[in-house]
């Protein structure tokens, strides 16, 4: 098993290697100059801002393995989404973005689906006061959240399992100095009906006639861009007399060629919005969703640029999954542990929009007494991956 692990880290090492050394990445550099594909093929350059078309593609070719059994090696298209943004004059923009490989089924609650991250405008009232509206990304505060969904290999379980993060509602951003914004967001606190989200529910638990999310968020900017935070509370009301309690406190440290992150989210869930405990209790036949879950995860990412094109990073990951009030369901304590550890390389032959890597992600779950006597085992995972991330500018 680990001739196959090794066989494919060097596959995989030398393909980068071998793109390289033939002079067949810099072949690229007129697709990744800044025109766009409509600039190149008309040769019109484009002189305003009002449209802006771009497609991001993350594809791989993955080697699986479970307890360290080879399950499958294939190629994947993990994220594909089209996007159009622009600017109608100085005070009202928009933004539309639509994942390609997800579902195009609107949803009961907000008439969308969930292919579509965004679908709003902006209007900005005055030089530091701006409201967004519509379909757009919820307002918590994270790194590891906050980033392009098509620059994450693998995100925490926090993120993952979240069913809240891009809904339909209104934001007000107040950029209260220079370095300094405080935003306040009223969303939707989901885009389904309850059953749809999360099957049979306990039988005192009946659906908030104002299913809605508020969000208070500040981000912060420091010592000329060096240390940056982004930090945020929401109480997202779900059924009568049950809301969730999400914080999310997130650091940056950059220094030029070196920076990193860390996060840390502590959910408290009145009803468990993630499903992680849940799907312990279903182990045993019951209700599809308990109540009082708690998630905290611990989240970094340090990364080194040792050549303008070359970076490496790590990252890893530390998270809790437990159940912090008796209800009638399950006994309080923690009940699931999971550990990530990445790492890889990364290639920017030109410019930042186009990037090959080869990465490792390693995932580890460790399960309490309390959770392996309703059935649950302890399992490990890891992905080798080579791939391509690249934002595609249309027009």
């Amino acid at each position: 098993m680990k001739r196959k692990k090794l066989l494919l880290i060097t596959l995989l090492a030398l393909s980068l290697q071998s793109l390289s050394a033939q002079g067949l990445l810099s072949h690229l550099n007129d697709t990744t100059n800044g025109r766009s594909l409509f600039e190149r093929v008309s040769n019109i350059e484009k002189k305003n801002n009002t449209f802006n078309l771009k497609l991001h593609m993350q594809a791989t070719f993955n080697g699986a393995f479970t307890d360290g059994t080879f399950e499958q090696a294939a190629f994947k298209m993990n994220q594909l989404r089209l996007e159009a943004r622009g600017d109608i004059n100085d005070w009202l923009s928009y933004r539309w973005r639509q994942r390609l490989n997800s579902s195009n089924t609107p949803h009961a609650l907000d008439n969308l689906p969930s292919s579509i991250d965004y679908a709003m405008i902006s209007v900005r009232l005055t030089d530091q006061f701006v409201t967004s509206i519509g379909k757009q990304a919820a307002a918590y505060g994270g790194f590891e959240y906050d980033l392009d969904p098509i620059e994450i290999y693998q995100y925490s379980d926090m993120i993952d399992y979240m069913l809240f993060d891009f809904m339909t509602g209104i934001t007000f951003s107040y950029q209260v100095t220079p370095t300094q914004e405080i935003a306040l967001q009223v969303v939707n606190s989901r885009t389904a009906s309850m059953d749809d989200i999360y099957g049979q529910l306990p039988e005192d638990v009946d659906e908030s006639h104002a299913p809605l999310a508020y969000t208070a968020n500040w981000n912060g900017n420091f010592f000329n861009d060096k240390f940056r935070t982004r930090w945020s509370y929401s109480l997202l009301s779900l059924a009568k007399g049950y809301n969730n309690h999400f914080y999310a406190i997130g650091n940056e440290l950059d220094l030029g060629k070196f920076n990193m992150y860390l996060d840390f989210y502590l959910s408290d869930e009145e009803l468990d919005n993630r499903g992680i405990i849940s799907s312990l209790y279903r182990l045993q036949g019951d209700a599809d969703c308990i109540k009082n879950a708690r998630y905290e995860s611990w989240v970094t990412k340090l990364n080194y640029r040792f050549q303008p094109k070359w970076n490496i990073f790590v990252k890893g990951m530390y998270e809790n999954a437990s159940v912090y009030k008796y209800a009638d369901q399950l006994e309080k304590g923690k009940y699931r542990t999971a550990y990530g550890y990445f790492g890889g390389i990364e290639y920017y032959p030109t410019t930042e929009n186009l990037h090959f890597f080869a990465s490792y992600i390693g995932r580890s779950y460790r399960f309490t007494d309390k959770a392996k006597t309703l059935g649950a085992e302890n399992y490990s995972t890891s992905t080798l991956s080579i791939g391509l991330i690249y934002h595609i500018p249309l027009f």
